[in-house]
């Protein structure tokens, strides 16, 4: 990870240097990539597959963003390349099913993904958003799509002080099929910022309503 070459430092900045790169490796797993726009990117190889992390503040309310991420109408202005947006199902207040047609590049199908969606309280102000996939009667596959498979979708909302919010994105998903490894890796430093870019923007919306959380 470090372009330079130990042979150019004393024993001292190469101990420096080995502290450094320790803090690109979190406990957890996490690797850090890069800051753009503010949005700290992490990944993580889970066996042939890339989860990826994006941290970054976000103004406002937990309720409100959560209506945002919950809001299928509006996934089209933040979600980037999707082609089609639905709620399947609500099952409570606090369990959603939803689906997700997503764009690709001829001559990759596009993918969908059905995915249940649950809200969780963590503590007295944490929000989590809970996502993997699920099957659903109501959800058949369109024709010439590829069904993905979201292993996780999560939202860690951590309420700050001045009306702000840390909002930790995680993901990992398997696209199925054959995907170029470019664009894996696109995806790994790209998709976490526009996520969180796009969560800013439509947290200024007044038409974005607030949802219901959990006590």
């Amino acid at each position: 990870m470090n372009p330079l070459s130990p042979a150019f430092f004393s024993t001292l900045t190469l101990v420096s240097i080995s502290y450094l790169l320790a803090q690109d490796q979190s406990a957890d797993g996490w690797e850090f990539v890069r800051e753009r726009k503010e949005v700290k990117v992490y990944r993580q190889e889970v066996g042939d597959l890339t989860a990826f992390r994006g941290v970054g503040m976000i103004e406002g309310t937990p309720e409100k963003l959560v209506g945002v991420i919950h809001n299928p109408n509006r996934w089209k202005f933040w979600v980037e390349d999707l082609n089609e947006g639905k709620l399947i199902e609500k099952k409570t207040d606090f369990h959603f099913v939803f689906k997700q047609e997503i764009n690709a590049v001829w001559p990759i199908k596009n993918r969908e993904v059905v995915f249940e969606s649950k809200i969780l309280r963590e503590g007295p102000s944490q929000i989590l958003l809970e996502m993997k996939s699920v099957n659903h009667p109501s959800a058949t596959l369109d024709k010439g799509n590829v069904r993905a498979k979201i292993s996780f979708t999560r939202y860690r909302i951590d309420p700050l002080d001045g009306n702000r919010m840390q909002v930790t994105f995680e993901n990992l998903s398997d696209p199925r099929g054959r995907i170029p490894n470019f664009m894996v890796d696109w995806a790994s430093k790209s998709y976490p910022v526009s996520i969180i870019e796009g969560l800013r923007e439509e947290m200024r919306n007044p038409v974005q309503e607030k949802a219901l959380l959990p006590e």
